[in-house]
Parts: C-alpha cells; structure tokens; sequence
C-alpha cells in the first residue's frame, strides 16, 4: 500500500513539475525561432547588448526593487523584533490587526494609498512604487515569528555584555536568523518586481514604467521580441530562487511552524 502511494506521489510530482516548467521551456525554445525561420541570437544582442531601451527601463526597475527590499527589511526587522521581544500594551492585538492587513487584496489599498500619495505629492514618482511596498506587513510577520525562536537567555546574556538595541541585532537577532531574513528578502523582491497593478495607478508617464508593465508594450508585430524580454524579465527571480531555495523554505517553515 506505501508503495502504491508513493508511486502515485511521485507520478504526481512529476506532471506538477512538468506542467509549471513546460510554459518556460517553450517560451526559452521558441525566443530562437523567429518567424522567418531558422536559429538567431540576434534579438537575445539587440535586447541585451544592441540598444538600452529594455536594458535600461531592467536595471531602473531592478534599482526600485533593491529598494523596496532594503526599506520593508528595516521595517520588518524593527517591528519583527518589537512584537517578537518586547511587551507592550495592545501588543497582541496589533499583531492581530497586522495578520488581518495581510489577507486584504492589494485593490483594497489602491485608492486610499492613492489619496495618501497625491496628499504627499509623490504621485508620477518612483517613490509612488517604493514607499507603500515597504511597509507591506508579511515580512514583518514572517520575521516576529522567526524572531521568537531566539532564546530569552541569549538575548539577556547579550544586554548583560552592554549590547544595545543595533548591536543586539546585528550581531545576536540576524545572525541566528538568516532564513527568516532570506525569506522576506525574496517575497519583498518578487512583489516588488511583479508589480502591475501600482505603475498603472499612481504612475502617467511611461518612462517611469518599471519592466513588468513596459512589456506589454513591446511591438506585437515581433512575437519574439516580446519572448526574449519575457527570459530577460524572468532572470532575476529564477536565479535568486534556485540560490536560495534552502533558506526560502526554511523561512516559510519556521514562520509556520510558530
């Protein structure tokens, strides 16, 4: 009988697999098949080496990213580490309201962070895309949760020694909690770099579109053209996700676990 049932889990894992790389592969296969036929490179030269157009709007919607992901880990950090660490009044409660935030649909919070952004006058800016990304609060959970798995005693043991609060997280917290930070490292990066729905709304002038929302408007006259900005878009998450599978997981785990 567990071997019946680990055949069929197998069997399944395989056809799950081949079903969610199959789209890839075929996009990877067909961007060297233009449609005159034949084998070229010539739009992986023109897309990454040959003009800036798609190079450029890459790396400034790279740039927007890292900056999402160095502002929601301050936050998340602090924060995690508040509700993880310290007692307060109204502690649980607010973690509770954060847990309820989290499940809100992003369409939600599209007009009110509209109104806000306009009130600041940051609309048509790349601060528009930053700064309501960084106080996104699941990495703030995921990290109150990894949080508690360091011991009292250490944290004690580390103010004893004179260790304020940067040192104590630098050199005690973060270290013994490379996974949980790993985690919401790639979560905050891929929503970052995904983003669709924010460019539309809070920006007006295309030359600010970061990649995700540009691509549509590669010509549709050159279906190739817009397969090889698809692998050039794809890159980034497709590499930090194979380095740091591992750490990813074990983030996602522990915040569960907790």
């Amino acid at each position: 009988m567990k071997t019946k049932t680990s055949v069929a889990s197998n069997i399944f894992a395989w056809v799950f697999a081949f079903i969610s790389i199959a789209p890839f592969v075929y996009v990877l296969t067909l961007s060297f098949l233009p449609a005159s036929g034949g084998i070229t490179f010539s739009y992986y030269y023109d897309v990454f080496l040959g003009t800036s157009q798609y190079l450029l709007r890459f790396w400034k919607s790279m740039g927007i990213c890292l900056a999402i992901v160095a502002g929601q880990l301050v936050v998340s950090v602090l924060a995690g580490y508040g509700f993880a660490k310290c007692q307060f009044k109204g502690r649980d409660t607010l973690l509770f309201v954060l847990m309820i935030l989290m499940v809100l649909p992003l369409q939600v919070t599209l007009a009110p962070n509209y109104i806000m952004l306009d009130k600041l006058g940051l609309l048509d800016t790349y601060s528009a895309l930053i700064f309501p990304s960084i106080f996104v609060p699941l990495g703030t959970f995921i990290l109150t949760q990894s949080f508690k798995s360091v011991s009292d005693d250490i944290i004690d043991a580390a103010k004893l020694d004179g260790c304020g609060l940067f040192r104590l997280l630098t050199k005690v917290i973060l270290p013994m909690n490379t996974s949980g930070l790993v985690c919401v490292t790639l979560l905050s990066f891929l929503d970052g770099w995904n983003m669709v729905e924010q460019p539309i709304a809070y920006i007006k002038d295309f030359v600010r579109y970061p990649i995700s929302v540009a691509l549509a408007y590669v010509p549709p006259a050159d279906p190739t053209l817009q397969l090889v900005c698809c692998i050039l878009v794809v890159l980034p998450p497709l590499f930090l996700f194979t380095y740091f599978n591992r750490e990813l997981v074990e983030g996602i785990v522990l915040a569960e676990v907790k």
